[in-house]
């Protein structure tokens, strides 16, 4: 249950708003409104909630929350858990099920997997590209903000997403990674492409940052995510297959480009993830070819230390800090072709 779609919000909610055209029309509903310019002046809004969930469930079940686990304790028939996590975005969630968990501690960060006992063959996989997101993540970016992270394996009967990470917990649907045949393509790691991905959104827009709604905010998210992605993907497999995968990207922002507004990455909303992900991920690895990774990193590690909350940093502040690592005038204006142009 993702429980903070449950609770009222304050103000209207653009979010919310229907975006079918049809549909749109036959209630007269006129355009969707519009988006916030990325040059559009930053704000500073104190909207980040301390969260303390206690989660009550049967007795042979174990409940993951949001946030890291302080107590669990049994009462009568009952198991309770209580969950707390500081100064988070409003969204939290938890799963309850008949668990078996395997736990690891790692860089003094606890380390769980939670999974149907008869989906285990992957268990491993799963805990071994957790150590490398970390590694490659602290190492660049900066402190993982929990002291724990945890993946709950969920039904594939829950629609809507591959995976999604809330603030130290990430679920996963069971037909995704924990029952799925990672050894039939040799060329595709979907551990690496879902785990790795959505660990990094720990750093990407899932705590440590919270970009407002305005265009170009998923380039802070999804792209950054899909760059942490591709470069775990380099280290674990090499980087020839690395560009074999970015090739794939290239041929899926290829082949529906042509089939919505195009724009910049610089500009890109939610409804054209092609150009947030595929787009993205060919640009970043661009951008790491020509100024070397190191120093994306740098730049990736000061937008972070640059735009902590309150502030709702835009798409502008990443390109800031690239052009600030760029070594001459030729790679800034690649940076802008990169980013800025169709």
């Amino acid at each position: 249950m993702r429980i903070s779609r449950y609770y009222p919000s304050i103000g209207y909610q653009k979010s919310y708003e229907l975006q079918d055209e049809k549909q749109r029309m036959d209630y007269k509903l006129g355009k969707t409104t519009g988006l916030k310019k990325p040059e559009a002046p930053e704000i500073f809004l104190n909207d980040f909630i301390n969260l303390t969930m206690t989660v009550s469930t049967e007795k042979d079940q174990t409940a993951v929350g949001t946030g890291d686990l302080i107590k669990e304790w049994t009462q009568g028939k009952r198991k309770h858990f209580q969950y707390a996590a500081k100064g988070i975005p409003f969204r939290f969630a938890v799963s309850s099920a008949d668990y078996n968990r395997k736990s690891v501690r790692y860089r003094g960060i606890l380390i769980n997997v939670f999974y149907h006992a008869n989906h285990s063959e992957n268990v491993f996989h799963l805990i071994n590209n957790a150590k490398l997101t970390l590694d490659y993540c602290i190492g660049n970016f900066g402190k993982y903000p929990f002291q724990s992270v945890n993946f709950a394996e969920i039904s594939s009967y829950t629609k809507g997403f591959a995976a999604t990470a809330y603030p130290s917990a990430i679920f996963m649907p069971e037909d995704m990674i924990f029952h799925a045949n990672i050894h039939a393509d040799k060329k595709q790691d979907v551990i690496n492409e879902l785990a790795g991905h959505e660990l990094s959104h720990l750093w990407w827009g899932n705590s440590q940052i919270d970009p407002d709604d305005r265009e170009g905010s998923v380039m802070l998210t999804e792209t950054l995510a899909m760059y942490t992605e591709m470069m775990l993907y380099k280290k674990m497999h090499g980087k020839q297959k690395m560009l074999d995968r970015i090739e794939m990207h290239q041929q899926i922002y290829d082949n529906e480009k042509g089939l919505s507004e195009n724009k910049p990455i610089y500009k890109a909303t939610g409804e054209e993830p092609h150009i947030a992900y595929s787009k993205g991920a060919v640009a970043m690895v661009q951008l790491s070819e020509l100024l070397g990774e190191e120093r994306v990193n740098q730049a990736l590690k000061n937008f972070l230390l640059h735009n902590q909350y309150p502030k709702k940093p835009a798409s502008t502040d990443l390109l800031k800090e690239f052009y600030k690592v760029c070594p001459d005038a030729f790679s800034q204006k690649e940076v802008d072709r990169l980013f800025k142009t169709i």
